[in-house]
């Protein structure tokens, strides 16, 4: 679950915000697809299959991301889970454990995909292999140019310029993949959604 938090809190904002760049090479086609999302709803459906294609997990919930990263990612099957962040901090609650973490919101590992959020092509350039996919139409392929990163290769899947997939392989050879439905982009949202505030009784940890 760690890998999972992990990997949300620092893909969720270069998924739907990165600046504007005209396109030219892949990293700037990228980027310039994801330049008008400010916010984006929807529903998720996650799966995690081992590196013999067997299923280990598979989880599903809604979320809300808004520029330039807050999000309220809310898993209800099969365990319920409620991940929010306001730039500031990461809350981690499971009401089944009656446990809260609180993790700083930094995500400022230099090569992690968090600097996607730039949208700093010479940076992405520098930090990532961008190329577009040769059998899928309108997929990019991103792979890390160093090995301190939490993937080694990421794949997102448009289709109308709207991120219906991604997929993320690891050093285990793990498959991470999410499936986003029912998106609805630049609807005005609610700026409660991303303020946490721990039931009574609840415990809270830090994760500094």
């Amino acid at each position: 679950m760690k890998n999972f938090i992990t990997t949300i809190s620092i893909l969720l904002p270069i998924l739907f915000f990165t600046g504007h760049i005209n396109a030219s090479t892949p990293a700037e086609e990228l980027a310039d697809i994801l330049k008008t999302y400010e916010t984006v709803q929807g529903n998720f459906n996650q799966t995690l299959v081992d590196s013999k294609g067997q299923p280990v997990q598979e989880s599903s919930g809604v979320f809300t991301v808004k520029s330039p990263g807050y999000f309220n990612w809310e898993t209800k099957d099969p365990f319920p889970q409620l991940l929010i962040a306001d730039l500031k901090t990461i809350w981690l609650y499971d009401p089944d454990l009656e446990q809260v973490t609180e993790t700083p919101y930094s995500g400022s590992v230099d090569q992690s995909p968090a600097l996607l959020l730039s949208g700093n092509v010479e940076q992405i350039k520098v930090n990532y292999n961008v190329t577009k996919s040769d059998v899928v139409k309108d997929a990019f392929i991103l792979t890390p140019t160093s090995g301190e990163s939490n993937f080694t290769e990421l794949e997102l899947l448009f289709a109308n310029a709207i991120l219906v997939s991604m997929q993320l392989k690891d050093s285990l050879e793990q498959t991470t993949t999410f499936t986003f439905r029912e998106l609805t982009i630049n609807r005005p949202v609610d700026d409660s959604l991303f303020i946490f505030e721990a039931p009574e009784g609840v415990d809270i940890l830090k994760n500094e």
